[in-house]
């Protein structure tokens, strides 16, 4: 939804910063990003401090990872922000290029790579059964 808001000057202006594609889109880049960047350093740490600990500590590490149903669900939502991410990265670039500068370009060229980051988990997450 549209809010108006009128500045010292009386010119009014039309907030869509919520309401537009290109705002969830920015946003849920950053998330993405954030929660790569915490997953990396949680799985180094993790996989370091075992392999520390020697070969039979990594292999009941990874046993106890690769065995957990709740593991795999989390696996899925890696793929997920992965695809998410590296599209919308990919998206962000040519923008940056000046390919498809315009907002519906933009919008199109989001949809489209989201259908094909879609369908690449989807068809991942049907390998995976």
């Amino acid at each position: 939804m549209m809010r108006a808001f009128t500045d010292s000057s009386g010119y009014s202006h039309k907030s869509q910063v919520w309401t537009t594609i290109g705002m969830w889109a920015w946003v849920l880049h950053r998330l993405t990003g954030l929660g790569l960047a915490l997953y990396l350093l949680i799985h180094i740490v993790l996989m370091g401090l075992s392999l520390l600990r020697g070969e039979e500590a990594f292999d009941a590490a990874l046993s106890v990872l690769m065995g957990s149903r709740f593991f795999g669900l989390l696996e899925t939502l890696l793929l997920a922000a992965v695809l998410y991410h590296g599209f919308n990265g990919i998206r962000i670039l040519l923008f940056d290029m000046g390919l498809g500068i315009s907002v519906r370009a933009q919008k199109i060229i989001f949809w489209v790579f989201m259908g094909m980051a879609a369908i690449l988990w989807l068809w991942s997450v049907a390998a995976k059964l």
